[in-house]
């Protein structure tokens, strides 16, 4: 883990409580990420998690936008711009 610091039981706990927010993904998503979290691919987990979002065109709630943003500083991934966010930085970017 790159970002803020987080103790992976809660990293796993969090993935997975983003993963059942995410209701409208189709079945096969959720189980292919839930094997990525199970596998310890979290950032790869995340990174599905939100952009399969964005292209099932998924609400996301506010509490839901905020866990993900939390997960992706504590994993280093770029969420906002994975969820079509058009003012997030792309990666690599400042």
């Amino acid at each position: 883990m790159t970002g803020e610091a987080m103790d992976p039981s809660v990293v796993i706990g969090e993935l997975r409580r983003a993963l059942e927010g995410a209701g409208g993904l189709p079945a096969s998503d959720v189980d292919s990420i839930a094997v990525l979290i199970n596998a310890g691919e979290w950032r790869l987990a995340l990174e599905t998690l939100c952009t399969q979002t964005y292209e099932y065109d998924v609400e996301v709630s506010e509490e839901q936008r905020a866990l993900l943003g939390r997960l992706g500083r504590v994993l280093d991934v770029p969420t906002g711009y994975l969820l079509g966010d058009p003012w997030a930085p792309a990666p690599g970017e400042p």
